[in-house]
C-alpha cells in the first residue's frame, strides 16, 4: 500500500456518487391506479428541469397517442439495456434503446383504413400504451393491443411472439378501436374498446384476458352485449381501466350509447367492477353540454388524512367528479366545473402526487365562471377528502385536447395539444420551469419521466427524448463507441401509413 492512502470499505453501501439504480415504467401512468406519479425519479427535479435539452428523436412513421413504457436492464444480446416501447397508429411497434434512440427491433401488428378522420389519414392501428411484465432479471414480456383485433405478447429483447399468443377476437378492427392502454394486474390483462368515430355498429367493452391460459375470461359491455343490438358504450380514456391493488377492483369511465337515452345501461358513467368484471357500483351524473362522455380513465388516490380511497374522473363537459371507492352508488362527493361546459375535448386524466398532496389537471379551456383557467391546474387535498385550488398556470391554446400530466420528483409535465409544446412546472408552486418550444408535433400522449429522461411521443411521428446535460454527454459517448448503426429485427410488413386525433 502506498503511503498517504487509506482503504475505505464500501461493501453493503453504494457510494454517494453512484447513479440511481434504473427503474422500469411498466404501465400507463406508472401504477395500476393510473396516478401518473413516478416515486423513484431522482435525476430531474425543480433544480435542473430548466436545463432539459433534446437528447435524440426518432421518426417512427406514424402518429402516437400511446404513452411510452420502459423496461430497465433488459438483456439484449447479453447486455443490460434500458428499452422504451412505443406503438403507432399505423400498427408499428418499436423497441428502442433509451440511451441513444437506437432501434433494437420493430414489428407491425396491423392497422385498418377507415373513413373516420379523427386521425387525419383515417388509419387506425396501435392506439394505447403497452404493459410490461418482468419475469426474471433482464427477461420479460410486453403486452400490446394490435391493430389486428388481437392482444400480443412479445419478448422484451427480441420481439418474438410468445407461444400461444396472440389472443385473437378481442375486438373487431373494422368497427372498433382500442384508444386506451392495457392494464396488467394479478395475471389478468384488462383491455378497453371504443370505436373510430362513434359510429354504429360497435360494442364498447372491457375485455379480461388470463395471461396464463391465454384466453378471454370475461367481458363487460356498458351498453349491453352485441346480442342486445345497442351500439356504443365505448371506453375512450387514454389509461383504459384503472385497478385498485388492495382488492383488484377495476374502474372505468364510459361513453354514450347510440340509443335514447344516451346513458342507457352503464353508458356515460363511472363504474366499479370486481376483478372478474361484475358490477359493484356505478354513477351516471346529470350533465349538460355538447358531448357528455367520460373520455377519461378514473384515477385512484388517497390524500393524507382521508380515510378512503378517492376516484377522480373528468367528464368532457368540463366537470371533475370525485367519488369514494365502494361508494359510487351513493353519488359523487365533489363536483368541480374545471373547464367550460361548452368544451367537449379529451382532457386525458389527472395525476396525483402524494408528496405535495395535490391532484394535477391539464385543462383544455377556461371555466365559464373564470375560476379555473386553461393550462395546468393543481388542486390541494384536505384531510376531509375535499379538493380546492392550490395554483394554476395559463399556458398554451384553449379549446384543444391536451395530454394527461405526469409528475415526478417535484415536477409536473404535460403536452398542450395543438400548441406543440411540452411543459414542466414546479409541482409545489406552479412556476414554469421549462418548455420544449414548438419543436415537436402536436402533443396528446402523456409524457414518461424515468431514469433521468423525459420521453415524449408526438403527432409529427417522432419520439423525443429530453435530458439534462449529463445525460446528453453520456449519449454522445455511447454513439462514439460504435453504437450508431441501427440493428432492426423486422418480421411483418407495415400495411399503411398514419395520422392523429384531437
Amino acid at each position: 500500500m502506498a503511503a498517504g492512502f487509506a482503504v475505505i470499505s464500501l461493501v453493503g453501501a453504494a457510494p454517494a456518487w453512484a447513479a440511481p439504480a434504473p427503474v422500469s415504467w411498466l404501465t400507463y401512468g406508472f401504477t395500476a391506479q393510473r396516478t401518473g406519479y413516478n416515486s423513484s425519479e431522482a435525476t430531474i427535479g425543480p433544480g435542473n428541469a430548466a436545463n432539459l435539452h433534446l437528447l435524440w428523436n426518432l421518426d417512427l412513421g406514424g402518429i402516437m397517442l400511446a404513452q411510452p413504457v420502459e423496461a430497465a436492464g433488459v438483456s439484449v444480446a447479453g447486455v443490460p439495456t434500458n428499452v422504451v416501447y412505443e406503438g403507432t397508429e399505423h400498427g408499428d411497434f418499436y423497441a428502442i434503446r433509451t440511451t441513444d434512440g437506437h432501434q433494437i427491433w420493430h414489428d407491425n401488428l396491423g392497422s385498418v383504413q377507415t373513413t373516420c378522420h379523427d386521425l387525419p389519414d383515417g388509419i387506425y392501428g396501435i392506439g394505447g400504451a403497452a404493459a410490461i411484465a418482468l419475469t426474471a432479471p433482464g427477461v420479460g414480456v410486453v403486452y400490446v393491443a394490435g391493430g389486428d383485433g388481437s392482444v400480443h405478447a412479445l419478448d422484451l429483447a427480441t420481439g418474438t411472439e410468445l407461444p400461444g399468443w396472440p389472443v385473437s377476437g378481442v375486438y373487431t378492427p373494422a368497427q372498433e378501436h382500442v384508444w386506451s392502454a392495457v392494464n396488467l394486474f394479478g395475471g389478468k390483462l384488462y383491455v378497453t374498446v371504443a370505436s373510430h368515430c362513434d359510429r354504429a355498429p360497435y360494442f364498447g367493452d372491457v375485455v379480461e384476458i388470463d395471461t396464463l391460459t391465454r384466453a378471454i375470461v370475461g367481458r363487460f359491455y356498458p351498453a349491453g352485449p352485441p346480442s342486445g343490438g345497442i351500439s356504443g358504450g365505448g371506453i375512450w380514456g387514454y389509461g383504459g381501466a384503472s385497478v385498485e391493488p388492495s382488492n383488484g377492483h377495476v374502474f372505468v369511465a364510459t361513453g354514450n350509447a347510440l340509443a335514447t337515452p344516451e346513458n342507457y345501461g352503464y353508458s356515460d358513467a363511472v363504474v366499479e367492477l370486481s376483478s372478474s368484471l361484475a358490477v359493484l357500483g356505478s354513477n351516471k351524473p346529470s350533465l349538460t353540454g355538447r358531448d357528455v362522455d367520460f373520455g377519461t380513465t378514473p384515477v385512484l388516490f388517497k390524500p393524507a388524512g382521508c380515510p378512503v380511497t378517492l376516484v377522480a374522473a373528468k367528464n368532457k363537459s368540463g366537470v371533475l367528479f370525485i367519488y369514494s371507492e365502494g361508494g359510487l352508488n351513493s353519488g359523487y362527493r365533489q363536483k368541480l366545473q374545471i373547464a367550460s361546459v361548452k368544451d367537449w375535448r379529451f382532457n386525458g386524466l389527472p395525476a396525483w402526487d402524494p408528496v405535495t398532496n395535490m391532484l394535477y389537471i391539464s385543462n383544455s379551456t377556461d371555466s365559464s365562471s373564470g375560476t379555473y383557467l386553461h393550462g395546468m391546474v393543481a388542486l390541494k387535498a384536505a384531510a376531509n377528502c375535499s379538493l380546492s385550488l392550490a395554483w394554476q398556470k395559463t399556458v398554451g391554446p384553449g379549446f384543444t385536447s391536451v395530454s394527461s400530466p405526469t409528475v415526478a420528483n417535484g415536477v409536473v409535465y404535460y403536452g398542450d395539444g395543438r400548441g406543440s409544446q411540452e411543459l414542466a412546472f414546479n409541482a409545489a408552486t406552479g412556476a414554469q420551469l421549462w418548455s420544449s418550444g414548438t419543436t415537436t408535433g402536436q402533443l396528446f400522449a402523456a409524457p414518461t419521466v424515468v431514469n433521468g429522461m423525459l420521453l415524449v411521443a408526438a403527432g409529427d411521428n417522432h419520439l423525443y427524448a429530453f435530458a439534462p446535460p449529463a445525460k446528453r454527454s453520456a449519449a454522445r459517448t455511447a454513439r462514439s463507441r460504435g453504437n450508431h448503426p441501427r440493428r432492426t429485427i423486422h418480421r411483418r410488413h407495415s400495411r399503411s401509413r398514419v395520422s392523429h386525433r384531437s
